[in-house]
């Protein structure tokens, strides 16, 4: 059965909530903590600062064929699935000698689940009902340094340690047993797993004059393995109790990006990036194969996506700064993959804005994202609408 039934959508619209209004355009112009995601050179002359940072908010996915289960078809009629998801992000920018500074801070590209319950369309050969649940945490820690290396020049690296908890359960409610097609069976799946990894990150600054500048960022991505314990409990078969493991590839990332002072209180920034997704791999090996635990091969193809991002910050007085953005990315997902067995994956629009209001050493950010597209692959019509709001509470010291 399916593992990744999370219907996130695969590309992380990033850290703060003043960088993600900016809809992400800030590889050239993140001068703050959050320098640690977007482009660690950025650190060099930020100042002393703590953030946190919090978002939440729901997403829809259809599918036009449902959950598809694989040698079976689509036996279910259920065509929309929502889930809700909250996550959040707090770090810290701590200026050294010599045009330097240290940056560090966590947070949460994917804290979330999903779930997926219907009867199967009679009549059916095989299933009565499926009952999925899953829920997948990715955090992500940070420490970075930055220095300038002349007035014009900033220079950043920095390490990333990576942590993925998963928990999955699958209730299958067989009108025809899959093994001997016998008799009817209720089988229970469920799998939990963690895993952790590292990975680099470096970036370049360039101010080319006092109203222009250029950035570039690189993420080695990271490859490694969860591992945990499965279970399988079936009313014709003995249970099944054995270790599983699956490789999980974080993707390599790059980019490049412009920000131009185009007046004395208004930012125009742009972006371009690309996520390495090619060779992403959902194979599952179990230490003590059986009926109900298979092991599963590598199932998909997908490539490599790309994203603009466009934002906007206006200084409309010493206190309050607003700040718009767009931002579209490309699907990672194969045709032949995308569904609620893995995710729904669509070209995306997104609309962000936000306003922070400071008070001597202490600012406050309110903002809000909106996203949403359209595919249509294999003849099937897939969509993915979402939304979130985000705060973010900044205090320098």
């Amino acid at each position: 059965m399916a593992t990744g039934a999370a219907a996130s959508g695969y590309e992380f619209d990033g850290v703060g909530a003043r960088s993600v209004a900016r809809g992400g355009a800030v590889i050239a112009d993140s001068p703050d903590w959050t320098a640690i995601y977007w482009n660690p050179a950025n650190l060099a002359g930020a100042p002393r600062q703590a953030s946190l940072e919090l978002r939440g908010g729901g997403m829809t996915s259809k599918d036009g064929n449902s959950f598809n289960i694989p040698g079976v078809g689509n036996p279910f009629s259920k065509k929309t699935n929502s889930t809700n998801f909250i996550f959040g992000a707090a770090g810290a920018v701590v200026p050294l000698k010599d045009g330097s500074a240290l940056g560090f801070g966590m947070y949460t590209p994917i804290m979330q689940g999903a779930r997926f319950k219907n009867n199967a369309v009679p009549p059916v050969a095989l299933f009565n009902s499926l009952d999925y649940r899953s829920q997948v945490v990715l955090a992500v820690g940070n420490v970075s340094y930055s220095r300038k290396l002349s007035d014009s020049l900033s220079a950043g690296a920095g390490a990333d340690v990576l942590y993925v908890d998963l928990n999955t359960e699958a209730v299958s409610d067989f009108a025809v047993n899959p093994v001997n097609f016998a008799a009817p069976d209720v089988q229970t799946v469920k799998l939990k797993g963690s895993g952790s990894g590292l990975e680099g990150v470096a970036g370049l600054k360039y101010d080319y004059s006092e109203t222009l500048s250029f950035g570039a960022v690189f993420r080695t991505g990271s490859g490694f393995r969860i591992n945990g314990d499965a279970t399988g409990r079936s009313q014709l078969f003995p249970d099944e109790n054995t270790k599983f493991h699956t490789l999980l590839k974080h993707p390599p990332t790059s980019g490049i990006g412009a920000a131009w002072q185009a007046k004395r209180n208004l930012k125009l920034t742009c972006d371009f990036a690309q996520a390495w997704w090619k060779g992403f791999n959902n194979g599952t090996t179990y230490d003590t194969p059986g009926n109900m635990l298979v092991n599963s091969g590598n199932t998909l193809d997908w490539k490599n996506s790309y994203k603009f991002r466009a934002g906007a910050l206006w200084a409309y007085n010493g206190n309050t700064d607003l700040m718009l953005g767009y931002a579209f990315d490309t699907p990672a997902i194969d045709k032949d993959s995308v569904d609620f067995s893995t995710a729904i994956d669509v070209p995306m629009h997104r609309f962000s804005t936000a306003v922070t209001k400071k008070w001597s050493a202490v600012e406050a950010t309110l903002g809000a994202l909106y996203g949403g597209g359209k595919r249509k692959a294999g003849g099937v019509d897939y969509s993915l609408s979402g939304w979130y709001l985000m705060s973010e509470l900044g205090y320098r010291f």
